[in-house]
């Protein structure tokens, strides 16, 4: 499926698993995936052949997560890491100006890119229902049932069962009608997040971000693209919108209906015309934020 695999060494060491498909000729865009994931979650995507005829498509699993090393401190999750990790990858493919795609836990990403890469290093962003940044933010963006399952998720202390608890709801928000979704991919999701101690997932739960340079970009006309579900279990679609609609004045929006959390699975042909509509519409105009 993936035409090149790549393990990325960072700027601590860590290791980042990358790997990409699509034209390398077209521009690239660079997917996060989100929370207690890998970058497998995206192989429906990277097997779309019109998507990838489009574009050069690149994903990496994130540091601490999936197939990626995995610090086994806070110095580890530090903000300027992970955007550290973000060029890494792009150096690795070559990709110049890239354009972020975020989902979930992924969008948060933005916000280390901005505060430590140059401000022209992304081309502009899409997130697909995620936040712009950690932190108190989080209160009016993440709904009760993903709130209340989050302490026993990220502790290596909770006992077993309320862990596993935690896990199987955790799976369970993730898509809408789960009974149609197929087996293999609903255990090969909550296998991804097996490896790493509860604690990985926890100091990238807890990170500093200062969301100032993000804020500031946005300010200044940085182009995101917003996607969000009406049936998302984990995140508020309109809270989402309500907050970087504060200062994104070039932000433009779509709300799935009935989407799920994974709405880019479980809608796929909805997502994928989506952002590819976007970023057409985008290359009439100059495609280097300045």
């Amino acid at each position: 499926m993936t035409s090149d695999s790549k393990l990325v060494a960072s700027s601590d060491g860590t290791k980042i698993y990358a790997d990409s498909n699509g034209n390398s000729s077209k521009p690239a865009l660079v997917f996060i995936h989100g929370f207690m994931l890998s970058a497998g979650v995206f192989d429906c995507l990277f097997a779309d052949e019109k998507f990838t005829s489009e574009f050069h498509l690149i994903r990496y699993d994130l540091r601490g997560q999936g197939r990626s090393g995995q610090p086994k401190s806070a110095e580890g999750h530090v903000s300027k890491l992970y955007a550290d990790d973000f060029a890494a990858v792009c150096d690795a493919f070559g990709s110049k100006k890239p354009y972020m795609v975020g989902w979930s836990y992924g969008c948060t990403v933005f916000a280390d890119i901005a505060a430590h890469l140059p401000h022209d290093y992304l081309s502009g962003a899409i997130f697909i229902c995620g936040p712009p940044y950690l932190g108190a933010v989080l209160e009016g963006i993440v709904t009760p049932d993903l709130a209340t399952i989050l302490p026993n998720l990220v502790s290596d202390t909770a006992p077993g069962a309320e862990h596993e608890s935690a896990v199987s709801a955790f799976a369970g928000l993730l898509f809408t009608d789960t009974e149609n979704v197929p087996w293999d991919i609903k255990w090969s999701w909550r296998g991804m997040g097996a490896i790493p101690p509860p604690s990985s997932f926890g100091f990238a739960l807890v990170r500093e971000i200062d969301a100032g340079p993000l804020i500031a970009l946005g300010r200044k006309g940085f182009p995101l693209h917003v996607i969000g579900a009406t049936d998302d279990g984990m995140i508020n679609a309109q809270g989402v919108l309500a907050e970087v609609g504060k200062y994104f004045v070039k932000l433009t929006s779509f709300v799935v209906e009935k989407g799920s959390h994974a709405v880019f699975y479980q809608s796929r042909d909805v997502v994928v015309e989506s952002i590819t509509s976007y970023l057409f519409d985008y290359f009439s105009l100059p495609t280097v934020f300045e």
